[in-house]
């Protein structure tokens, strides 16, 4: 019995494997790898508390009775709720944890310039949520509050809202309505209101024309911690 088990656990790793490479290194088919590995560990951990038992039984004429759980049940209960399977994951490693949060985490770039490349480079990266608007007409839009991470260029945004110092106000209006979310500041400009509040409760700001991956590490950085928030 433990061979056919052996066997079926092996065949839905190589399915699971095949189906990982095959979706473009989706999370749904990496969560059921990883449980695929962690039933063959189980396998091999349970292997040597069953054999003995089964050798006393023949050796002593003693019936031994050995409580193993259906494999349809260990096998079919976590595809059906895959939230538990990420609270149950212990020690997951930060690659893992970046690619379960890449469809959940909304992104949104407050820009009246629609051709910044690291959104682009966001999307293409399979952060599914990433958003761009060129300004905001209301703190309750749906894009807005859908979003756990702002990007507001200090220049050219928050006209709608009648900020007198433009995305300086609109990201000081968002994190103070949003005290929760992350509130990142940036522009091509060098010449800033220094003294505006916004510099002391933003979490954090760049130059415009920073290195498109210091963009993806802080969002990489932000969904880690919401992930560990969450579990």
């Amino acid at each position: 019995m433990k061979i056919i088990e052996l066997l079926l656990s092996l065949a839905a790793l190589i399915v699971s494997v095949v189906w990982f490479i095959y979706s473009g290194f989706d999370y749904e088919p990496l969560i059921v790898l990883i449980m695929g590995i962690a039933g063959l560990v189980h396998l091999f951990l349970t292997r040597d508390n069953i054999e003995p038992a089964i050798g006393n039984k023949v050796k002593n004429s003693q019936t031994v009775t050995v409580n193993i759980s259906s494999p349809q049940e260990t096998s079919l209960k976590p595809l059906i709720d895959t939230t538990e399977i990420e609270k149950s994951v212990k020690g997951v490693s930060r690659l893992v944890k970046i690619e379960l949060m890449k469809p959940k985490l909304g992104v949104l770039f407050i820009d009246d310039d629609q051709n910044f490349k690291v959104v682009t480079i966001l999307k293409d990266a399979n952060w599914r949520k990433t958003k761009s608007i060129v300004d905001v007409k209301s703190l309750d839009m749906p894009v807005v509050m859908d979003a756990q991470i702002f990007f507001v260029d200090i220049n050219g945004v928050g006209i709608l809202l009648g900020c007198e110092h433009g995305g300086l106000d609109l990201a000081q209006m968002l994190k103070e309505k949003y005290p929760e979310k992350k509130v990142v500041i940036y522009s091509a400009s060098k010449e800033n209101n220094a003294f505006h509040p916004v510099w002391d409760i933003c979490d954090f700001k760049l130059e415009k024309n920073a290195l498109p991956y210091q963009f993806q590490k802080l969002v990489e950085d932000y969904s880690i911690e919401l992930y560990n928030t969450n579990i």
